[in-house]
């Protein structure tokens, strides 16, 4: 009985140290000899930027190509560096206190990737805020006439403050095309009907009630 145990046990053994061994080859084959070490195969693909954290700690941007990095406590996070479009629909109001509907096309690359990832949580929510602020800036300072006449100084003219205040998120504004601009009236008359609206509001039937009992 003991001898038929020692047997069993040895199989056991053999039968473990055969799958250990056949694991160990597998992985050689699949991983190559440094996945053995504790080593992972990271491709880099031609278009984007990995930025390798460990322990929630920046470590290094990963560059187009293969890379071998050692396994652990880590977070890999793919930045896509491909120009980016965004077409707007914005109103502003100009120097001479115009009210102008804008449309515009703007294209935008990721130049920092680690500032594009730390600096905000939704980078392209944080591109779309800022270029409105600038618009709405820059037609500030100009006529509707110099607006109207001259698309490309306006266009110019958002591109390099846009470029300022893209610095910080890791951002920069390629090409903004003013297609179209519209006047939709003086900025105090536009003010005016919509107080005159909010005047006239039709009120509440509980409202009535309210003013009644008054």
């Amino acid at each position: 009985m003991g001898e038929l145990l020692g047997s069993l046990a040895f199989s056991l053994i053999v039968i473990a140290l055969i799958a250990a061994a056949w694991a160990w080859i597998s992985t050689l084959l699949r991983k190559g000899m440094m996945a053995l070490l504790g080593f992972d195969r990271i491709c880099v693909q031609q278009f984007e930027t990995v930025l390798l954290y460990r322990n929630g700690r920046f470590e290094k941007a990963l560059t187009p190509g293969p890379h071998r990095i050692r396994a652990g406590s880590r977070q890999l996070v793919r930045i896509d560096l491909r120009p980016e479009v965004f077409r707007f629909k914005q109103g502003a109001v100009s120097a001479d206190r115009f009210a102008l509907n804008f449309i515009y096309v703007v294209r935008t690359q990721i130049v920092d990737p680690r500032a594009s990832f730390e600096s905000t949580q939704s980078y392209r929510d944080e591109v779309c805020m800022r270029l409105q602020s600038v618009v709405k800036a820059v037609c500030s300072r100009k006529s509707r006439l110099e607006i109207q006449m001259d698309h490309q100084t306006f266009s110019n003219s958002v591109q390099k403050a846009a470029n300022q205040v893209f610095r910080s998120i890791g951002c920069e504004c390629l090409t903004f095309e003013l297609m179209e601009v519209d006047v939709a009236g003086l900025a105090v008359e536009l003010d005016n009907r919509r107080a005159g609206v909010a005047v006239h509001a039709p009120v509440a039937v509980g409202e009535k009630g309210a003013f009644a009992a008054m």
